[in-house]
């Protein structure tokens, strides 16, 4: 075990502890998730390319009801692939875990479904637009992109979105002991960067993506599915 890891591991339980209790909204974006893939793919097998899986401990029980054929899963954290290896032994279809960032864990392969779930408003505007770029460079002609994130209002700064974000996470999430809620309030201030709804959807539209319908929105949290726009 390295000296980072007991930091993770740390960190990891209170985030789980977010999840369990629902505070970012999972069960029902997960549900959201699941319909989409149901809609695209109906109950056929399919290839998914899980972008920042983490423990893939949400995910996994999804894909217990589908019929993935292939499930690849990217982290740059070799603990949280270590734990996503566990909740994922079960699944019925080949399963393989790479320790990368998230742009480089495209690879060069095609995927029925690319999956990246709160993890690209850690990147900057630029960068966000090359993840769409790859994305689309990824998809099969008739595949699908699952994005889950945290994406500001139209009239919200930067600054702005991290105050309202922190002020609504110290009332509402109660489960957390107020050590734990300033720790992660920290964490936004410095490694958060949402985007509006509108920047996100402009840069997909660049990279040859349309939206399938209007997704869901769950305050700050919402799911979109964008799928490859006929030529």
């Amino acid at each position: 075990m390295t000296a980072a890891e007991p930091n993770f591991f740390d960190q990891w339980s209170v985030y789980a502890r977010v999840v369990a209790a629902d505070y970012m909204f999972h069960r029902d974006i997960g549900a959201a998730v699941e319909a989409a893939l149901r809609a695209r793919f109906a109950d056929g097998p399919f290839s998914l390319l899980d972008l920042g899986c983490g423990d893939a401990k949400t995910l996994a029980p999804l894909l217990m009801r589908l019929r993935p054929a292939r499930y690849v899963g990217v982290d740059m954290t070799q603990a949280a692939l270590d734990l996503a290896a566990r909740n994922l032994s079960a699944l019925p279809c080949p399963v393989t875990l790479r320790r990368a960032d998230l742009l480089e864990g495209f690879g060069t392969e095609k995927f029925d479904a690319i999956h990246a779930s709160f993890s690209l408003h850690h990147l900057s505007t630029e960068r966000k637009a090359a993840f769409f770029r790859r994305a689309a460079a990824a998809l099969a002609d008739d595949g699908v992109l699952l994005l889950v994130d945290v994406m500001r209002e139209e009239d919200e700064t930067l600054d702005l979105y991290h105050r309202r974000y922190c002020e609504a996470l110290r009332t509402a999430w109660t489960g957390l002991a107020p050590r734990d809620r300033e720790e992660i309030c920290a964490h936004i201030v410095a490694n958060d960067l949402p985007e509006p709804s509108s920047v996100l959807m402009a840069q997909a539209g660049a990279a040859g993506l349309s939206p399938l319908g209007e997704g869901a929105k769950f305050g700050w949290h919402r799911f979109v599915a964008f799928t490859p726009r006929a030529s």
